[in-house]
């Protein structure tokens, strides 16, 4: 499984907007803007079901979308090392089933807003 969750598509208007609405929606609270116009998001602090950190950036129609569960020392300790500190949002496996479910489906909503095939 990838650490990261990548999706890169193109769309005819400005995305922000869009991502900040779903963002309330979903509980994903607004981390900033990276230096290279990169919006970054996390749902969650990580201590009950991993953090879902999600990170969007446009440039003019071609779009770059992240998302990944981050697990901190505490839950990797718990799980014997068993899961990596970052894990991609796809289906499959039995790790981080919980945490990449919730992504997954809060992820899907957003892209589906966009006109994206859904992660599946």
């Amino acid at each position: 499984m990838a650490a990261r969750t990548i999706r890169d598509f193109q769309v005819g208007f400005d995305v922000a907007p869009l991502v900040d609405a779903w963002a309330a929606d979903q509980h994903y609270g607004f981390r900033g803007v990276s230096p290279d116009g990169t919006r970054n998001y996390q749902r969650g602090n990580g201590i009950l079901t991993g953090a879902m950190p999600f990170t969007i950036r446009q440039n003019g129609p071609q779009v770059h979308l992240e998302a990944w569960i981050h697990a901190n020392l505490m839950a990797r300790i718990s799980a014997l090392f068993l899961i990596p500190s970052d894990m991609g949002i796809e289906s499959g496996g039995m790790r981080g089933i919980l945490p990449r479910n919730m992504a997954r489906s809060s992820v899907n909503i957003l892209l589906a807003q966009m006109g994206q095939p859904p992660i599946m």
